[in-house]
């Protein structure tokens, strides 16, 4: 039987050590960057602030520590949410599945209490004792965030059509893309709603980022965008200096997929990375997107999953 206590700042070095275990069992050097070397600090924070919210409890059998567990409270499309990202948990391998049950048991309580009715949690995809705990507690798979060295990309496509980076007076024909590929993630069966990008914003995007297009004579069909992380990120476990698919993503219109153009779009962005010395792209992909998953695990390795459960809204009733 394990007790749940609030989390101290004497345990944080503690629990540091049970995810650092817990990370290099699922994150090998070979296809994931050193996250441990540069974000132990970003860890450490994270876990001081939601100690000091009363956000960070542990688990503790015969006295000692065999779990713990940190969450914030966010907004997530427009819901009072409860969210732990990657870095937020950890449990040793004897009693794992327990050594959960009895934190989100605790942990749970207080978000519906707190009216914290969708809960959002991040873990390693190739944790299948985790993974079937949660899947059991009523979560299911939202998003997978993937990544992949640089130098072990080998993609070889011919594809017909004339591929260029994005500049700023591409903003106008972007913008009509943009717009269409925000339709396609609002309908079925993805139903997720993405912000809306004005003409400037989209320019800042490509000024500041690296946007590749698809061309089809002057039409645009596709695109894809890199940004540089400048910071350690405490969800996708990304480093200073990594790339990640993200700002406009990538899209390819409808009728125009099949033909190799996401595939060609993923070169240009591999030959920049090597070009600029950047060791690993990432990126993020919806599960319940058909196209993006099927096309994304073909060349990146999952490597955290995010899983969503929506509690009734009346239990608190």
């Amino acid at each position: 039987m394990y007790q749940i206590s609030q989390m101290k700042i004497e345990e944080i070095p503690k629990a540091m050590q049970i995810w650092y275990t817990q990370y290099k069992k699922y994150c090998t050097q070979d296809e994931f960057p050193d996250f441990w070397y540069g974000g132990q600090q970003e860890i450490e924070s994270y876990l001081l602030k939601q100690i000091e919210k009363d956000n960070a409890i542990v688990a503790k059998k015969d006295g000692a520590i065999a779990g713990f567990m940190a969450w914030m409270y966010v907004d997530f499309h427009r819901e009072k949410s409860a969210f732990c990202p990657t870095i937020s948990h950890a449990a040793t391998d004897e009693d794992k599945a327990q050594i959960y049950h009895a934190m989100y048991n605790y942990a749970s309580q207080s978000w519906v209490e707190n009216e914290r009715f969708n809960h959002l949690w991040m873990f390693f995809h190739d944790d299948s004792i985790l993974k079937n705990m949660l899947y059991d507690a009523g979560f299911g798979a939202h998003v997978v965030d993937a990544c992949r060295k640089t130098s072990e990309f080998s993609l070889q496509i011919d594809c017909p059509y004339k591929i260029s980076k994005a500049v700023p007076r591409d903003a106008d024909l972007l913008f009509k893309l943009e717009v269409e590929s925000r339709c396609y993630f609002l309908n079925a069966p993805i139903f997720l709603r993405k912000d809306v990008r004005t003409k400037d914003e989209l320019i800042n995007i490509i000024e500041q980022n690296i946007v590749f297009i698809a061309w089809d004579n002057t039409v645009p069909i596709g695109m894809i965008s890199l940004i540089l992380s400048k910071k350690y990120n405490i969800e996708t476990l990304a480093v200073i200096g990594s790339g990640q698919i993200k700002g406009l993503g990538a899209y390819i219109k409808t009728e125009y997929r099949g033909k190799g153009i996401g595939t060609r779009l993923l070169v240009e962005v591999v030959n920049y990375c090597r070009d600029a010395s950047i060791p690993y792209v990432h990126v993020s992909f919806e599960t319940s997107n058909p196209f993006g998953n099927k096309f994304w695990r073909k060349s990146f390795k999952p490597i955290i999953l995010s899983g969503r459960r929506t509690v009734n809204k009346d239990a608190n009733s």
